[in-house]
């Protein structure tokens, strides 16, 4: 009978959508032009959708027997507790759950619904949070809220799609958390080895607010900072990885991501649970690409012993760049010859020769000043000579390309370098922005999540009876 009056009910809708927009597209030229014509067709049939997949979830649950309990993972059982309708706002507009039961264990205290598979974290539907937070992790909150209304998938204000993207982004980092605690060694099919595997990691400042930023604002309607200072903004340091894979051709195949401002600690797991899921320990031949920086090598000595440690050529070209700015200005032609010399004598195996030139401006130069602050040293030019000769020195062993290029291997291809673009940059870097240190965690949680083409896996098929 029910199924009866709802086809019923159905096919009436259904009629007057279809009235509906004969009657529009007789108006066009008039009241609609294309445009708007075929966006009044477009909510006439997500409306319809609506009607729809609400009616058909409401005779779904009504042909089942409602358990009067279900069991509880402490033993016990949850007892249910009646229904508890709710409304859900989707891409398709607002669909009302009317058979939602609610089931609660008085031993534990734990709760579970029946009825409730539509739903995602909040208010929305599953696909309306996916649709929500992919426009949150691409772009400013406010630019995408605008962008949702402008291509009718859903109205919403910018803070909640910054909330939706928190929760999401929270969700995604508790189950890294728990990969890197859990140390994961994965046993892939021969068939799955990788001929040859990279991992690199580099590093890209992101501009940051104190950690009370949104405590003090929200104290304050008139937006103004009370206390002894005011907002303190300024950079941190986002860590990311990178594992790819190539060809024989040294052609680069698929990607994945991590990027964090975490302690180097808390870094060095997530690139222990990544690389493993990646099968590193399996891979016939293991390269570790790197900027220089002396944690990053430790880093890789202690988890990859058995991988080819690389000082990404990019790095290497950038500090003899530095170098011959910081010595001759403006000299431009000065400047590119120099580089250009010893750029080609880096890629034939000269590094000696090299290292003899750094040495040579640095020595002309002069000695640097010791009582130079920390700022004061990364402008000087003899404290940049100084550095960079050091820097060689303590990378020779990484810097021998040609025996790279012979095994054709990749000494930094852009990969490394483009990813805190790709990964962090894109997003977190746009004019005027600053991040408090959750917000920004939770924004490259999810654009790694997605990069990593993981993304379905934040909506889990939910349990039904």
């Amino acid at each position: 009978m029910d199924s009866a009056r709802a086809l019923a009910d159905l096919i009436a809708f259904f009629g007057q959508v279809v009235k509906r927009v004969f009657e529009a597209v007789e108006k066009l030229g008039t009241e609609y032009d294309a445009r708007s014509l075929e966006s009044y067709v477009e909510q006439q049939m997500r409306a319809l959708g609506a009607v729809l997949l609400e009616t058909a979830l409401r005779l779904r649950m009504k042909s089942r027997a409602i358990p009067h309990s279900l069991p509880c993972d402490c033993g016990h059982r949850k007892h249910c507790m009646g229904k508890r309708p709710q409304t859900l706002r989707g891409v398709l507009g607002e669909i009302e759950l009317q058979e939602r039961y609610y089931y609660y264990c008085d031993h534990c205290k734990a709760a579970a619904l029946l009825g409730d598979e539509l739903r995602g974290e909040t208010e929305f539907t599953q696909l309306a949070e996916d649709r929500i937070a992919q426009a949150g992790k691409e772009g400013a909150y406010g630019k995408a809220a605008k962008l949702l209304k402008r291509w009718g998938i859903i109205e919403v204000a910018g803070s909640t799609i910054r909330k939706v993207c928190v929760r999401l982004g929270g969700r995604i980092r508790a189950a890294l958390d728990r990969d890197a605690a859990q140390q994961l060694v994965m046993d892939l099919p021969p068939e799955d080895h990788e001929a040859c595997l990279y991992i690199g990691v580099d590093g890209t400042m992101v501009g940051r607010v104190d950690p009370q930023h949104r405590r003090r604002k929200s104290h304050n309607p008139s937006r103004k900072v009370r206390g002894k200072t005011a907002l303190k903004n300024f950079f941190h340091e986002v860590k990311t990885l990178v594992v790819f894979s190539t060809n024989r051709a040294g052609e680069v195949l698929r990607k994945t991501y991590c990027a964090t401002q975490a302690r180097i600690e808390e870094f060095r797991e997530h690139v222990n649970a990544e690389s493993a899921k990646r099968g590193a320990d399996q891979a016939l031949q293991l390269v570790f690409l790197g900027d220089g920086a002396p944690w990053i090598w430790k880093m890789a000595s202690e988890l990859f012993p058995k991988a080819i440690q690389i000082l990404d050529f990019y790095h290497a070209a950038e500090h003899l760049w530095s170098v011959a700015r910081a010595a001759w200005g403006k000299h431009e032609e000065r400047i590119w010859a120099w580089v250009g010399q010893h750029i080609k004598e880096l890629e034939e195996g000269r590094f000696e020769e090299v290292l003899a030139a750094l040495r040579a401006v640095s020595a002309e130069l002069g000695k640097p000043d010791q009582n130079l602050s920390e700022e004061a040293r990364e402008r000087d030019p003899r404290w940049i000579a100084h550095r960079t000769v050091g820097y060689f020195e303590e990378n020779r062993g990484r810097m021998d390309y040609p025996r790279y290029l012979a095994l054709n291997l990749s000494i930094g291809s852009g990969v490394v370098e483009s990813s805190c673009k790709h990964v962090v940059g894109a997003r977190l870097k746009g004019p005027g922005m600053r991040w408090d240190e959750e917000g920004a965690e939770d924004i490259l949680a999810l654009r790694c999540q997605d990069l990593n083409e993981r993304w379905d896996s934040l909506w889990p098929v939910k349990a039904t009876a």
